[in-house]
């Protein structure tokens, strides 16, 4: 049986295969056969509705975006000072660490306690005082934790201010995603919920420069001025969450409609003033798919688990934190200085320098990966993605294993290493980086949101002890052997991908929701519709003629 809706010309020319052909009801000559994942009535609201993309409204959008993206920055800081601070002699002799072994685990280690311990509480501060408070609340914290840290006297004191900068990290930046993912237009949420982990480099750009430079000094200033930096992207984040929107999803969950619906008419109309096809199936989806209710305890995560439903959708989200933590990165992120000395660059100046051109060439990978994000299927990409990413790493391990030994003498293959390093960054930005933090809020419904991204914040950082603590000990005993452990995983991570990714593309949050009811949604989700679309005075038809998905 066919359903006919009312659509303009469809503009998708990437996810579809097309034919002139008659519509085998006769009333279509000349339309294009296509073949999606889109659902057609998304479809259908999104080709009746224009939306300016450098309109006012979308500049004002973009604003509120780019507030929730500094949280993402802050957390870029970290991962990058911390790297090459680590690095630094100036560093070391003071407090008595070195580059590798238990002793800096340990301080890699205490931020991602902090991170799992603000977690208990993000969650329920982001559900309770919504997604605007929950931000301001954690930047708050770093801003303390930062404090801490320049002025650190012992390891004590540096070791507290780490404790409480993860604490504020986790607390901001699950806030965060999740305002972005519930704010953006159906059709836009792609590109702006990649463009936000994607800003991660943002931060860890500035702050690899300033190494470079502060490396040179010979006072503590050489780490505590980088350190320093850590406070400009929260006091951004505070002096500008009060002129954003709050979320429309959680203003309808807690019985604000008509705010939800001035909030989505403001920034998803043209003129700021009318309602559009899009604004309406949003609206009434969220009606249908979101409760009001009361507020549930702080400790109760019950909804997380206690259905089918509920379960494939953690499913979804701790795959992408385990397999985003284990593919490789940590050892990019935190330990480049080692890894380049494993590549024969024992140069500390040298090793900075390097740090610095990665952070950049990963960050353009990031922001092209985050610009393809509604373009390419998540699925596909991710199984794809991590054999690519196996086969990069195992090369580099087999360039190190030669060319990086003490007393090579051949730079050519101590470039190739370096170059192959370097591509493994920008393969891993391209792949990984946009989806982290989007696709987790995606696959979670509104009723497990905010909890389910406090869990991502736990889950992430327990496989990110791989990438402090293990690391550490791993690099200093075996070296580039330790590699193999991440080629092997990319592996199976291929495999755990194409059978339980669920592909969120092409889809409301909510339209989702039928997805996760079924028997293997993985599946399910990778299933195209067929349909004919043909232009028409008042825009186009589209009929779907063939759902494999039905």
């Amino acid at each position: 049986m066919t359903r006919p809706s009312s659509v303009r010309e469809d503009s998708y020319e990437d996810d579809k295969l097309s034919r002139d052909v008659a519509s085998p009801t006769g009333g279509l000559e000349g339309a294009k056969i296509e073949e999606t994942i889109y659902n057609p009535e998304l479809k259908a609201a999104i080709e009746n509705t224009h939306l300016d993309p450098l309109g006012k409204r979308a500049i004002a959008l973009y604003f509120a975006c780019v507030v929730c993206f500094m949280n993402a920055v802050s957390n870029g800081f970290d991962g990058s000072l911390m790297g090459g601070i680590n690095a630094m002699t100036q560093y070391q002799e003071f407090f008595g660490y070195k580059e590798t072994g238990a002793s800096t685990g340990i301080v890699f280690l205490i931020y991602v306690v902090g991170q799992c311990a603000g977690a208990f509480v993000a969650g329920p501060a982001s559900e309770r005082f919504g997604r605007r408070l929950g931000m301001a609340i954690g930047c708050s914290i770093i801003l303390v934790g930062a404090a801490i840290i320049t002025a650190a006297q012992n390891r004590s004191m540096f070791m507290g201010g780490r404790f409480i900068l993860g604490f504020g990290i986790a607390i901001s930046t699950t806030a965060a995603p999740t305002l972005v993912t519930e704010l953006a237009p159906a059709h836009w949420r792609g590109r702006l919920g990649a463009a936000y982990n994607s800003c991660f480099f943002v931060g860890a750009i500035p702050a690899t420069g300033v190494m470079v430079g502060s490396q040179t000094m010979n006072t503590t200033w050489s780490w505590r001025l980088p350190l320093l930096l850590q406070i400009v992207p929260p006091i951004i984040v505070l002096s500008s969450v009060w002129f954003i929107p709050e979320s429309p999803r959680w203003l309808i969950s807690r019985g604000r409609d008509e705010e939800a619906r001035a909030t989505m008419i403001k920034y998803h109309s043209s003129d700021g003033k009318t309602s559009n096809p899009l604004i309406d199936l949003q609206l009434r989806e969220f009606k249908e798919m979101i409760e009001v209710r009361k507020m549930e305890a702080v400790w109760d995560y019950s909804s997380l688990f206690n259905t089918a439903n509920a379960r494939w959708r953690m499913l979804a989200l701790i795959l992408m934190c385990i397999n985003g933590q284990l593919a490789g990165n940590g050892l990019i992120t935190y330990f480049l200085p080692t890894v380049l000395a494993n590549a024969g660059v024992a140069d500390k100046h040298t090793q900075l320098l390097y740090n610095f051109a990665n952070n950049i060439l990963s960050c353009a990978g990031a922001f092209t990966g985050a610009a393809f994000t509604d373009r390419l299927n998540r699925r596909s990409r991710l199984y794809i993605g991590c054999m690519v990413l196996a086969a990069l790493l195992a090369i580099v391990a087999a360039l190190s294993s030669k060319f990086g030994q003490k007393g090579n003498t051949n730079t050519n293959g101590a470039h190739a290493t370096i170059t192959m390093i370097f591509l493994f960054g920008i393969s891993y930005s391209f792949i990984y980086t946009p989806l982290q933090s989007l696709y987790c809020a995606e696959v979670m419904n509104q009723r497990m949101r905010a909890k389910g991204m406090a869990v991502h914040v736990i889950f992430a950082n327990a496989a990110g002890f791989i990438n402090t603590f293990a690391n550490s000990v791993g690099l200093e005993r075996w070296g580039y052997k330790y590699y193999f452990v991440f080629v092997v995983w990319n592996v199976c991570a291929s495999v755990l991908w194409f059978l339980f990714c669920v592909e969120t593309r092409g889809r409301t949050l909510e339209e989702l929701d039928e997805v996760f009811n079924e028997p293997w949604p993985a599946m399910a989700s990778a299933r195209k519709r067929k349909i004919a679309v043909k232009k028409g005075r008042e825009g186009a038809v589209v009929e779907v003629i063939d759902d494999d998905s039905a």
